[in-house]
């Protein structure tokens, strides 16, 4: 078949390969000038950079199809493109947090008590994570030892948000809420789905991380010579969508000419589905999802330093995070290049209503408060003399958009009735997974568009050809997901 695929993000191009690889012709078609979506390495110099879009992965067996993708890509591409994994640090003993003016330790037990935060007894002399944690942690459970049993039951509250359901159910008072939302999430963000919260922190539930050496986007590059870029159009936004009589559907785009294919997968965000002219008018509950469904914003900035100053202080940190109540909420230190003498970068991030403020804010006065904040943090350096170059994404001005993070009630709305196909048109993207936000939620919805086509009940991810079926008596060893050495992983557990 023909088949012409929208968007060249994580899924287009997973879709791409699958679907090359089963026999089928793929063109894609990208409206801007970059390939990848929500990936997206910057580069300051040939030394320098950080990743302005996914910039993690975590080593749980949710994110096993990521792994065996890496696999897939490193077993059929150049030698000049493998993709090496090295370790990306979470959590680093030295990251100090900033709240109310001083730093502190989000870990402290008498955290509250020194913001003269008068919290009812029963939560006084608790870090805000071990709060959160009797909460969550048996839900967490359930989860892990049977994901889709555990998803069931945690949609049963996908109709209340998490604070609601801190408020209504755990019988949380609101400022016990504000007070751990501040110190472990984002502004406003306990006012997403209950589904929503826990999925997030069922990822962050993990100890080991990884990331890609030489920026995350060397999965794209990968990808991309794969497919062949002659199968890539960029700068080619789709403005008509036409279904014909005889089940062809074509695609009409500005810049390189469209064309007629056999099927069509829209693997996009519904904003930038909204874009589209001309398409078809689907059933009222699929305009409604695409109307719908929410997307959280994303702000990330990357400040370029003369330094690393950050992993030469008297408590230096080497990788990891540390929250603040600032304007940009959490700086994130780099995973790569750890000790080096070079030059560095400092990733500055938000989401939700943080984000909402920074990118209404005009880009040079962005980058001013983000240097003002950062040097009340960093009070024994000078930050100014210190700066060479920022870069910044307002991720929800970029057709890719920010996350999927739903609202309550969108799950049980929206989920499965937006990634239904419609006649010969279908429908890809993280958005349209159970796994909202993760490069692993792109690939599952890939996977289930290849089951759409394919009239199948269940499909095997790239690269899992070369992995051994997980053992079906309990008297067979079991085996771990082994991945090449040269990737510095011995192994993604499959348990």
């Amino acid at each position: 078949m023909d088949i012409g695929i929208v968007g060249s993000g994580i899924a287009g191009l997973y879709l791409a390969l699958y679907l090359q690889r089963n026999g089928h012709r793929v063109t894609i078609f990208e409206a801007e000038d970059r390939i990848g979506g929500r990936i997206f390495t910057h580069w300051f110099d040939e030394n320098v950079y950080f990743e302005a879009g996914a910039m993690r992965i975590p080593r749980s067996k949710l994110h096993s199809r990521v792994y065996h993708f890496i696999r897939y890509l490193n077993v059929n591409g150049r030698q000049d493109d493998k993709i090496e994994l090295i370790p990306y640090i979470q959590e680093h003993s030295n990251n100090m947090a900033f709240i109310h003016n001083a730093r502190c330790n989000l870990d402290n037990p008498q955290l509250s008590a020194r913001l003269n935060l008068p919290l009812p007894p029963r939560y006084q002399g608790k870090p805000a994570r071990e709060l959160l944690g009797e909460v969550i942690s048996p839900w967490l459970a359930l989860l892990q030892k049977d994901f889709d049993f555990g998803f069931s039951q945690i949609s049963q509250y996908d109709v209340i948000s998490f604070r609601a359901y801190l408020h209504l159910v755990a019988g949380w008072p609101h400022e016990v809420i504000d007070f751990v939302e501040l110190m472990t999430s984002q502004t406003n963000q306990f006012d997403l789905s209950f589904i929503e919260i826990i999925m997030q922190n069922l990822d962050f539930n993990t100890q080991n991380w990884a990331t890609v050496q030489g920026g995350m986007s060397r999965l794209v590059q990968s990808a991309v010579r794969l497919v062949g870029l002659e199968n890539i159009h960029t700068n080619a936004r789709v403005h008509q969508i036409v279904e014909r009589q005889d089940g062809k559907v074509t695609l009409r785009t500005t810049g390189p000419p469209g064309g007629t294919f056999d099927k069509v997968i829209l693997a996009i965000p519904p904003a930038a589905l909204h874009r589209i002219h001309d398409r078809p008018t689907w059933s009222f509950m699929k305009e409604q999802a695409i109307r719908s469904m929410h997307f959280e914003p994303l702000y990330k900035l990357g400040i370029h330093f003369r330094t690393r100053f950050w992993e030469k202080t008297p408590s230096p940190c080497f990788g990891g995070q540390s929250a603040t109540d600032l304007r940009f909420r959490w700086i994130v230190y780099p995973s790569n290049d750890l000790g080096s003498p070079s030059a560095g970068v400092l990733l500055l991030y938000c989401w939700m209503n943080d984000a909402y403020r920074m990118q209404s804010i005009p880009r040079d006065q962005r980058i001013s408060l983000a240097l003002h904040d950062l040097q009340r943090f960093y009070d024994i350096v000078d930050v100014f003399d210190q700066y060479v170059d920022a870069f910044d994404v307002c991720w929800s001005q970029e057709y890719a958009t920010g996350d999927a993070m739903f609202l309550p009630g969108q799950f049980t709305r929206f989920h499965q009735v937006a990634k239904q196909p419609e006649g010969n048109i279908h429908f890809a993207g993280e958005h349209l997974s159970r796994h909202h936000t993760w490069i692993a939620g792109a690939i599952d919805s890939a996977l289930h568009v290849v089951m759409q086509i394919q009239g199948e009940k269940d499909v095997r991810g790239l690269g899992e050809e070369y992995i051994k079926a997980t053992p079906k008596r309990l008297d067979e060893p079991w085996r771990a997901y082994v991945i090449p050495h040269h990737n510095n992983l011995e192994y993604v557990a499959e348990c």
